[in-house]
C-alpha cells in the first residue's frame, strides 16, 4: 500500500477537498452580496442622491384630485410605470449600459441627449441635474470614479447607466433597481401627502413590484437582441453622430419606445406654481 492509499492520506485529500469546496462556495456568495450591497444602494431613496425630496408628479396629482385614495395612487402609478418606465426610462438605461460596455460613445451621446430632451418641464430638468450632480459627488468622493463631463450634463439617468456599466450589473438588475427606486419614492410621497396608511404603502409596493417582475426580464432580452442586431447593420451616414441617430431610431421603433407622457408634463409644469408644497417636483 502506498501512501497515497493510506486512510490518513486520502482523508487528508478529502479535508484539502472540502476545503476548497467551502472557499469557492464562499467567494460565489461574496459576489452576490458584494452585488445585492451595491443595488441596495443605487436603489435608496436618502442615500447617495436624496430623491426622496422629489415626489415625480405624485404631489400635482393629489393637488389635481387624480389621486386621494389607495386605488387612485396605484392606477397612477401603475400607469407611470408601463408608460414612463417600462415603454421608456427602462428600456433607455439597457440601450446606454449597452452602448456604454460596447465603447459606442456615439450612441451614448445620442441616447443621453434624447433623455435629456424627454425631460419636459423645468422641474423635471432641474430634478434630473441634481440626482446626477448628487450622484457624480459620490461617485467622486466614494468611488474615487471620474464622470465623463458628457454623461453628467445629460442627466440622472445616464449616470445611472454610467455606474451601472462600471459595476458589471446585469441589465435586468440595474433596470429593476432604477425602477425600485422611482416607485418607492413616489409611494412614499403618496404616504406622506395623501395621507395613506403605511399598509397601504406597502400593498401599492407590492403590486408594482409584482408587475416589474413579469415586465423586466422579457424587457431586457429585446433590448439585448435588438441592439446586436442593430449594431451589424451596415449604415450610410456622412458622420458618426449621423450614424448613432440612425440606430437610435431604429432601436426606438423596434422596441417600441416614446417619452410622450403630455399629462405628467402639464402636472409638473402645474406644480412649479403651486401656492403650497412639500417636494420639488
Amino acid at each position: 500500500m502506498t501512501n497515497h492509499d493510506t486512510p490518513l492520506a486520502q482523508s487528508s485529500a478529502n479535508a484539502v477537498d472540502a476545503i476548497d469546496a467551502i472557499d469557492a462556495i464562499t467567494a460565489l456568495h461574496s459576489i452576490d452580496i458584494d452585488v445585492t450591497g451595491r443595488l441596495l444602494m443605487l436603489a435608496s431613496s436618502n442615500l447617495p442622491i436624496g430623491s426622496y425630496t422629489y415626489s415625480q408628479g405624485i404631489e400635482p396629482a393629489i393637488e389635481s384630485g387624480l389621486i386621494c385614495d389607495e386605488a387612485s395612487s396605484l392606477e397612477f402609478m401603475s400607469d407611470y410605470l408601463a408608460l414612463a418606465l417600462c415603454r421608456y426610462e427602462l428600456p433607455l438605461l439597457a440601450l446606454m449600459m449597452a452602448a456604454l460596455m460596447s465603447d459606442d460613445n456615439a450612441l451614448t451621446d445620442a441616447l443621453g441627449a434624447d433623455y435629456h430632451a424627454s425631460r419636459e418641464s423645468k422641474e423635471f430638468v432641474y430634478e434630473s441635474s441634481q440626482l446626477a450632480l448628487s450622484l457624480s459627488a459620490w461617485l467622486g468622493d466614494v468611488l474615487e470614479l471620474d464622470v465623463p463631463d458628457r454623461l453628467l450634463a445629460h442627466g440622472f439617468l445616464p449616470l445611472f447607466a454610467h455606474i451601472s456599466s462600471y459595476w458589471q450589473l446585469e441589465p435586468a438588475q440595474a433596470m429593476t433597481t432604477y425602477a425600485f427606486g422611482q416607485i418607492e419614492n413616489m409611494v412614499l410621497a403618496a404616504v406622506k401627502t395623501v395621507p395613506l396608511g403605511q399598509m397601504a404603502g406597502q400593498r401599492i409596493i407590492w403590486q408594482l413590484q409584482q408587475l416589474l417582475s413579469k415586465r423586466i426580464p422579457p424587457l431586457a432580452a429585446s433590448v439585448q437582441q435588438s441592439f446586436l442586431q442593430v449594431q451589424k447593420l451596415s449604415l450610410a451616414a456622412n458622420s458618426l453622430e449621423e450614424t448613432s441617430i440612425l440606430k437610435l431610431n431604429l432601436l426606438y421603433q423596434e422596441l417600441h419606445m416614446s417619452a410622450n407622457l403630455p399629462n405628467l408634463a402639464i402636472l409638473s409644469c402645474q406644480h412649479e406654481r403651486q401656492y403650497s408644497r412639500l417636494f420639488r417636483s
